[in-house]
């Protein structure tokens, strides 16, 4: 039985959860992703959640928060948790059949536009996942990338 809490309660037993049985880098980040969590559990913002830490949270919204605090205790990516990642200024939708975009790969993208910049070719993110690159690259309109997956562009060889 869940007994009907707050949003300050929840987000301090997950934050103590995540610290006392999860990998060190969790544990570094137990109260961020506490609320990201419970951000996503409300369908809130985070900072809706700090703001207002007296809001009642319902059981089932409570349940389904405390089952996503223990698949991400176990190491589940927190990107697989929310459906979502952040890269490049882009939302990205995300399941555990593509890659979670890493942070190193957006140093990936700032090579790829300078390489872009620099002579007149063409970039291309074939065959990773969720496109990320490509999607960034083509943003920013200086890389004529593809998400990989889809046919060959015309003319291509």
């Amino acid at each position: 039985m869940t007994v009907s809490t707050n949003v300050g309660t929840q987000l301090a037993l997950g934050a103590q959860r995540l610290r006392a049985g999860a990998s060190p880098e969790i544990s570094a980040n137990a109260s961020l992703e506490a609320g990201l969590l419970l951000a996503h559990a409300l369908r809130t913002t985070r900072a809706r959640l700090l703001s207002h830490p007296e809001s009642a949270v319902e059981p089932g919204a409570t349940r389904f928060y405390q089952a996503l605090i223990e698949r991400r205790a176990r190491g589940e990516p927190l990107a697989y948790l929310t459906g979502e990642r952040e890269f490049w200024s882009l939302p990205l939708r995300v399941t555990p059949a593509v890659l979670v975009p890493r942070p190193e790969t957006e140093l990936l993208v700032e090579r790829a536009l300078a390489l872009r910049s620099a002579a007149h070719g063409r970039v291309a993110d074939l065959g990773t996942g969720s496109g990320a690159v490509a999607l960034a690259g083509n943003r920013h309109r200086r890389v004529g990338g593809r998400a990989g997956g889809g046919a060959p562009e015309r003319g291509a060889t």
